[in-house]
């Protein structure tokens, strides 16, 4: 870290920001897209498995002569399952859903798409000129734009975070039941 004894921002090279600047949004965007391809996964598995369960109980599936519905070692495990994948669907769909961050109009950035769909291309432009014409505007926007996307990563990476565990969790009870039903 620089450490100055002005009140004035370092200066630093332009190669060194615009290096900065590329690298840090490669990652962010390489990050959401990862957060994005976990929560598909783990939609995937969590519907399927719904949707397997949810068969097999309106299907009146028979094991060894006897109804399925009738068998208490599978019928609880299999429902405690079915909650669990429920709940962890859910967060990985709201994980996936697009969250659009509403800002001031201060306190936002043009080069985001929210901040401009509902102008004109004349008020894009004007806003855009006078953005170019320094900088620091630039940067600033650059910034404003970094400091959204983190904080919808940090949203993504917590909801993704609370599917998995729930998931987790869900493998541990319905197995953990099944053995304690047919341990009794």
């Amino acid at each position: 870290m620089i450490e100055t004894d002005s009140k004035e921002p370092p200066s630093f090279s332009k190669e060194g920001t615009d290096t900065l600047f590329a690298v840090s949004g490669r990652n962010q965007l390489e990050l959401i897209s990862i957060a994005d391809n976990k929560a598909n996964m783990i939609t995937a598995i969590c519907a399927a498995l719904i949707f397997l369960i949810i068969a097999l109980f309106s299907s009146g599936f028979s094991l060894e002569g006897s109804l399925i519905l009738d068998r208490i070692e599978f019928v609880l495990p299999l429902s405690i399952l079915l909650a669990f994948c429920c709940v962890s669907a859910i967060c990985a769909i709201l994980a996936l859903k697009p969250k659009i961050i509403r800002t001031k109009k201060d306190d936002h950035s043009a080069i985001f798409f929210h901040n401009y769909y509902r102008k004109t291309l004349a008020e894009y432009k004007a806003e855009m000129h006078q953005m170019m014409a320094s900088k620091d505007r630039i940067y600033d926007h650059m910034l404003t734009d970094m400091y959204h996307n983190g904080l919808v990563l940090e949203r993504k990476y917590a909801l993704l975070g609370f599917a998995y565990t729930i998931f987790l969790l869900a493998i541990v009870c319905s197995v953990t039941s099944y053995v304690i039903v047919t341990v009794m």
